[in-house]
């Protein structure tokens, strides 16, 4: 019997996949181990390896077709052989409510908004119509909630679910179309009425639009409030040189300011446990490991690689990883095991001379860091002006797990470790 090939799950967010290249076509032999496809995900590109050899008999999803996860996508067997016709049958959609055996911290990941649609597609740009059901409208559960809580109609929402099923992001896509839609009509209300604007349309990569999704969510349910504070960074950059300086003679990675930030805050998550937590229903669970994520900028969107128990490692160990992970980001692409499992964020936007600046919360995340730049200012001390090397940082919190005293302490201790920053030398002797 001819051996299923099937969109793979790649990472704990991930609904589905755009498949990029068929390494092989139909009828062409392949080896177990030898890559078969790529597939798009909401991080990165990844190569997917055949699990059997055989021969590639067919190839039901092309190049471009967002596919869920667990459904067939190809069949793999020997010349000759039959393969279902699962064309028009019922077996995608049973195909695609498979369950999943969870991946790290995916419990976390899947139960924070409740009626989790692991199984669903994302919205792909079709014709209004040509997923529209007949008769009964097919909604999720959870869809139906987002949709009356919006004051959508459903009947006018296309889902892109199995069998034209509307699901929550069908309604988040519908939601982003009715925001556009009313402010060009505003526009074209203007003085320019009856000028024709010439315009340029890309279609969202995966990257983007799981993160208009994603953080279109957090924005609208997440109760943010945010704290800022100024840094004195004489010190963390009197370090720095240092560290430079000993990582040149023992033939150690170039230490970044952003790695002494990402040090100090793992630091301070250990101390602040409020902090490094998620709302799971009604539950704050709070993490014994401290994950603290990056956000790194790419063409197609941002991507957040994760530093694991970065309070553990030392600034030599942690410059080796955002190297690494940056790169890989940039190059061939995260793996699963790079990221998905955070249980904090920064984002750093200070070598693009952003002073300071608000993050959106990453969620299931209680909060994210905004750094800004490294910059001189005139700060007055004892009633005299001096000259300081200033950084603002200002952290977005979710009201619900974090009060301002917290948050206020948090960002306290952190300034106090990167001011005094002997502490982050901790460890270092294991280099």
């Amino acid at each position: 019997m001819a051996t299923e090939v099937i969109m793979p799950v790649l990472g704990m967010t991930m609904e589905s996949g755009i498949i990029v290249e068929w390494m092989k076509k139909e009828g062409d032999d392949i080896a177990e181990g030898e890559i078969l496809f790529n597939v798009e995900t909401d991080k990165s590109v990844m190569e997917v390896e055949a699990k059997v050899s055989g021969t590639l008999l067919k190839i039901v999803h092309d190049c471009g077709d967002e596919v869920p996860i667990q459904q067939v996508i190809g069949y793999i067997g020997n010349q000759g052989e039959d393969i279902p016709n699962i064309v028009g049958s019922e077996s995608d959609e049973k195909i695609s409510h498979h369950t999943v055996e969870p991946a790290r911290n995916d419990d976390i990941r899947t139960d924070i908004t409740g009626d989790v649609e692991k199984d669903q597609p994302l919205p792909v740009p079709i014709g209004p119509e040509a997923n529209k059901p007949k008769g009964h409208i097919k909604i999720s559960p959870k869809a139906r909630k987002h949709a009356q809580k919006l004051g959508f109609p459903i009947e006018k929402i296309v889902g892109t679910g199995p069998g034209g099923r509307i699901v929550f992001s069908d309604v988040e896509t519908y939601a982003l179309k009715q925001n556009t839609e009313s402010d060009l009509t505003s526009r074209r209300s203007d003085d320019n009425v009856g000028t024709k604007q010439e315009e340029k349309r890309i279609p969202l990569s995966g990257l983007r639009r799981i993160a208009a999704i994603r953080l279109a969510e957090s924005a609208s349910t997440i109760p943010h409030f945010y704290l800022s504070m100024d840094v004195d960074m004489t010190r963390v950059i009197g370090l720095r040189e240092q560290l430079l300086t000993y990582g040149e003679k023992h033939n150690l990675p170039r230490v970044s300011v952003n790695d002494l930030i990402i040090k100090a805050t793992g630091n301070t998550l250990k101390a602040f446990p409020d902090v490094n937590s998620s709302l799971v229903g009604d539950e704050i669970v709070q993490y014994i490991e401290v994950n603290v994520g990056f956000a790194v900028a790419l063409d197609k969107g941002l991507v957040v690689p994760v530093i694991a128990r970065a309070d553990e490692k030392t600034i030599f160990e942690i410059a080796t990883l955002t190297k690494t992970l940056g790169d890989k980001a940039k190059d061939t692409g995260l793996s699963p095991e790079d990221y998905g499992y955070g249980t904090f964020t920064i984002s750093n936007l200070g070598m693009y001379g952003v002073d300071q600046f608000t993050a959106i919360i990453n969620p299931p995340e209680a909060a994210i860091l905004a750094v800004g730049q490294i910059k001189e200012k005139a700060v007055p001390i004892d009633g005299k002006v001096e000259i300081k090397t200033m950084m603002t940082v200002t952290l977005s919190s979710d009201h619900r797990l974090i009060d301002g005293a917290i948050a206020g302490k948090f960002l306290a201790h952190l300034r106090d470790v990167l001011e005094q920053p002997l502490e982050l030398l901790i460890g270092e002797d294991k280099n």
